[in-house]
């Protein structure tokens, strides 16, 4: 075999949130070879960086990729970095709800479900996972955080810090965090793989397809270094990413497919004028669940704040719909471009119910002393999330664990294969499937 051709038994192509659990699992078999590739640099982001009082995915940003969209000229940032976007997000780590699984595939039962959940978040033992998970503190919340909880709780249920599982309601957030800094994926599971000697982790690389033979049987991946050679090949490269492979691949599953659509979460955001600066603080200290599927967002500043480079824009309240709201994952050279369709009509009137809900508040007494009178005022239209899912669900494009329906040797671990939205923000349920799917095909091998 040439000297630019490297062989395994298993090659994963990201080391993010899902990639880092999996090549935990994987090499815990000392006659399993791994092969754990990443695009990002070899240096692990450092403190300065996983500081949660600022969000490192400005233009020029060191450990994030961004994507075009058509939405007047905004990017959608993922992590580019050993630890993936658990090393530049806001640290958010709720669960979904028990009852958005109800449609997922046979082997996804709640019991299985919370046990991986718990390896994480520590469950109803509160030690905190594996992630490192805790609530944000009351002194942590901040004024607008203290004046949200204020006005929800008198008119709904509010879930108790000792709890995973988010409520219809307010959900103070929980963060994947050491004190101030965020605990990233590679912390919590690849650090303690590094000294196996079946697993080779190499960074600094980019995969640009996957090896086909046939159309069907996946041999590999070529990158921009070499190829791995392997019995599979996992994607866990984030939905844009795994889009971007499988585009680029001549696999019979897509037929020849330019796009592939996806689900995001749309929000339209109400934002104001602070009467006195914010003090520094986690990004999203708490959010309230609607029962008609809205994730409302009390964030603690201006987002220019914690992102370099980003124009000022105010302090906001985001009305977030978290009901698939669909998007086109187009081929576009060396990056996904995302093309967003309408949100239903159904959507767009629930985000618009919940914003007249959020500028009420703002012009409660509670905010009294917070907001500028006047200063209030709803976007046109809404934003998005940055939390596309779904291209290769479960049940319908892949099996249970994630295998590709029409391509052998080809697995997926990521929001790719999401078969649903939850109430909450995708991370933790990402990272929940990976170590779920890990234990099942470890096992296996």
């Amino acid at each position: 075999m040439s000297a630019d051709v490297m062989i395994a038994d298993v090659v994963i192509v990201g080391a993010g949130s899902a990639g880092c659990v999996l090549a935990e699992r994987l090499s815990r078999e000392p006659g399993r070879n791994v092969v754990l590739l990443e695009r990002g640099p070899g240096r692990w982001p450092g403190p300065e960086e996983r500081d949660l009082r600022r969000l490192p995915i400005g233009d020029h940003a060191p450990y994030a990729v961004r994507h075009a969209t058509d939405l007047d000229g905004l990017t959608a940032a993922r992590g580019c970095a050993v630890g993936g976007s658990s090393a530049v997000n806001g640290g958010y780590f709720l669960r979904w709800h028990p009852e958005d699984f109800a449609d997922w595939p046979h082997g996804w039962d709640l019991d299985a479900i919370d046990a991986a959940y718990s390896e994480l978040d520590g469950g109803e033992s509160g030690g905190g996972g594996t992630m490192s998970v805790s609530p944000v503190s009351d002194d942590e919340l901040g004024d607008a955080g203290k004046a949200f909880e204020r006005y929800w709780s008198a008119r709904t249920a509010v879930r108790s810090l000792r709890d995973r599982w988010p409520v219809v309601g307010v959900n103070r957030v929980l963060g994947n965090r050491s004190g101030m800094l965020r605990r990233t994926a590679a912390e919590a599971y690849l650090d303690q793989a590094l000294g196996r000697p079946n697993l080779r982790v190499v960074p600094d690389c980019e995969v640009r397809r996957l090896e086909v033979a046939d159309r069907r049987r996946v041999t590999g991946v070529h990158t921009d270094r070499f190829t791995v050679r392997a019995g599979e090949v996992i994607l866990a490269a984030g939905t844009l990413g795994t889009a971007q492979l499988l585009l680029a691949s001549d696999l019979e599953a897509l037929g020849g497919a330019a796009f592939l659509d996806a689900g995001e979460h749309r929000g339209l955001a109400v934002s104001y004028r602070r009467k006195q600066p914010a003090e520094p603080g986690m990004v999203l200290p708490t959010v309230l669940h609607t029962d008609d599927g809205l994730e409302i967002r009390c964030y603690r500043d201006d987002f220019a704040t914690y992102i370099d480079g980003l124009p000022r824009g105010g302090p906001m309240v985001e009305v977030t719909a978290m009901d698939r709201s669909p998007v086109r994952l187009v081929a576009d050279g060396e990056r996904i471009r995302l093309a967003f369709g309408e949100p239903s009509a159904e959507v767009t009137a629930a985000m618009r119910a919940g914003a007249d809900l959020a500028v009420e508040m703002l012009h409660s007494a509670e905010f009294a002393g917070l907001v500028v009178p006047g200063s209030v005022s709803v976007a046109a239209v809404p934003g998005f999330s940055q939390h596309a899912w779904g291209t290769m669900p479960m049940g319908v494009r892949t099996d249970a664990l994630g295998a590709v329906h029409g391509a052998e040797g080809l697995r997926i671990v990521d929001g790719s294969i999401l078969p649903t939205g939850g109430h909450s923000g995708p991370h933790a349920t990402i990272m929940m499937v990976a170590v779920h799917i890990g234990n099942l095909i470890s096992d296996e091998g």
